[in-house]
């Protein structure tokens, strides 16, 4: 029984820590995984992502809705445009970003700066 409850609450308590919000907060500077530098931005609709360096948009629209951030992820370098699910992970200072075009997807990570 004791087992039983101190998995329940460990459960519960990763439920939480991965639980989005309407009020999580975006902004700032992240580092993507090929060394590229984007700050997000507060609009009065959500949040956009632009490259530090260049000012190009490769994070759009994005939005809280059924529980959950949605928005549009762009690499314009290999000219590629994929619907996504944002999770914020505050503890580890992660933005885990998954991107989706049809029945493929793909997982990335960006650090807080």
């Amino acid at each position: 029984m004791k087992k039983a409850a101190i998995i329940f609450f460990s459960l519960f308590f990763v439920l939480l820590t991965f639980a989005q919000k309407a009020s999580d907060d975006f902004t700032g500077k992240w580092k993507a995984p090929k060394g590229d530098v984007i700050r997000v931005y507060k609009t009065k609709s959500g949040f956009i992502g632009k490259t530090v360096k260049e000012g190009v948009v490769v994070l759009k629209d994005v939005k809280f809705a059924d529980g959950k951030w949605t928005a549009i992820i762009m690499n314009p370098k290999e000219n590629i445009i994929a619907d996504c699910e944002l999770i914020l992970e505050l503890e580890q200072a992660k933005l885990h970003i998954i991107a989706k075009k049809g029945v493929f997807h793909k997982t990335i990570f960006w650090t807080k700066l």
